[in-house]
């Protein structure tokens, strides 16, 4: 159970670094795509595309991150978290966090 923890700490302390680059480009699509639409009224079956297009950015992300940090995985070695559960961690921490975002427009925008 304390592994568990400490993985779960370890991504979130990750997604602290990474966060302002992935809620960038979340900001982005939903203001630029899903807002206008929503507005407009076609907003229904567009969730699919949006959500792949974000998904789509996070191999951008991944290597910008890589270009401007390359060291900074020892700390999370030495916690015994690889660098796929660090991204898988916060590809899903991430996705959930849009969906949020989705969901709060919706709500406020109907």
């Amino acid at each position: 159970m304390a592994f568990l923890i400490t993985q779960l700490r370890a991504v979130g302390l990750f997604y602290r670094g990474v966060a302002p680059f992935m809620l960038g480009i979340s900001g982005l699509i939903l203001a630029a795509v899903l807002l206008p639409a929503l507005q407009e009224g076609w907003g229904r079956g567009l969730l699919p595309g949006l959500l792949l297009t974000k998904l789509a950015t996070a191999p951008v992300v991944w290597y910008l991150w890589e270009q401007l940090r390359p060291g900074q995985y020892w700390f999370y070695f030495n916690l015994g978290v690889s660098r796929r559960r660090l991204w898988s961690g916060v590809v899903a921490l991430d996705g959930l966090v849009f969906l949020g975002g989705v969901v709060a427009m919706r709500a406020g925008v109907a």
